[in-house]
């Protein structure tokens, strides 16, 4: 991809691939990038020390391939037919749902990482994929929002819709509408008689204040370290603890939440994090 065209990609977009590559994960190569990797290793000289010096502090790396590997997990447990997945960036999950899983998927982002993505997937591999990975560009704040992701679920049994990383960037008012508009879309599919009681799955992550010292470190860690890898763009205040979390999504419309389950999930780095994979449905 020319370099002009990677400079458009969100700084977080390649440090997240980069560690996803890192990481061995699937399909993550094609994503990767030079400023990933500069990110990275510019990010372990200036602030991963922290983790190494203080118990139960979570480095970057452990912190996202917790969330990523949760997210993951709970996706495979919901065995969708659709996904739709929020301010993708470089994720490697689109690319791997749709063609190793044959899941029809959609990435929504903005029109330039849109572009930005698209670019970076062989046309040997967009035949492979056959049309069962898509991208379109949305406002996540826009009034008809709702309508736009229920288009995108339209005719799927069991959807689901994932936003990793992306909530925790805007205000508690503007989640609200965000989760709100996830849930009418949901909540407004047509549904025959069979599956009266059927629904689909959201998924996003989501930090907490609670939890002791070691806690309160990581998320001030993780807290600068989004300031440093986003040039300054710092992530939103934290829930006071999981019943404000649950508080949160019953505002928002949902029936049921729960936190996925870090024993559960194969591979995830055992240590605290401020942030939680949740799941929550309308029932």
């Amino acid at each position: 991809m020319p370099e002009g065209r990677d400079q458009k990609i969100g700084p977080t977009a390649h440090y997240t691939a980069y560690v996803w590559r890192r990481l061995g994960l699937k399909h993550a190569d094609l994503f990767a990038t030079g400023t990933g990797a500069a990110l990275f290793w510019s990010f372990r000289l200036a602030g991963e020390w922290v983790a190494a010096v203080a118990p139960g502090v979570p480095s970057m790396p452990q912190y996202l391939a917790q969330r990523h590997l949760a997210i993951d997990h709970a996706l495979a447990q919901a065995a969708p037919d659709r996904v739709v997945e929020l301010g993708a960036g470089l994720s490697r999950r689109g690319v791997t749902w749709a063609l190793d899983h044959g899941v029809r998927y959609v990435e929504i982002d903005l029109p330039h990482m849109v572009e930005a993505k698209r670019a970076r997937i062989p046309g040997d591999l967009r035949a492979r994929l056959g049309g069962r990975l898509s991208h379109a560009s949305h406002d996540v704040l826009a009034d008809d929002f709702a309508d736009a992701l229920a288009a995108h679920l339209e005719g799927a049994e069991r959807p689901a819709i994932v936003a990793e990383g992306l909530l925790g960037y805007f205000t508690r008012e503007e989640q609200l509408k965000i989760a709100r508009s996830i849930r009418q879309a949901l909540a407004g599919r047509p549904r025959g008689e069979a599956d009266a009681h059927a629904t689909g799955v959201f998924l996003c992550d989501l930090r907490a204040a609670e939890g002791g010292r070691a806690i309160r470190v990581g998320a001030n860690v993780l807290k600068a370290a989004i300031r440093l890898v986003t040039r300054g763009r710092g992530a939103r205040e934290d829930f006071r603890d999981e019943a404000d979390v649950r508080a949160f999504f019953a505002e928002a419309g949902f029936t049921e939440a729960e936190p996925v389950d870090l024993a559960e999930v194969p591979g995830a780095p055992r240590v605290p994090s401020p942030a939680r994979v949740w799941r929550a449905r309308v029932v």
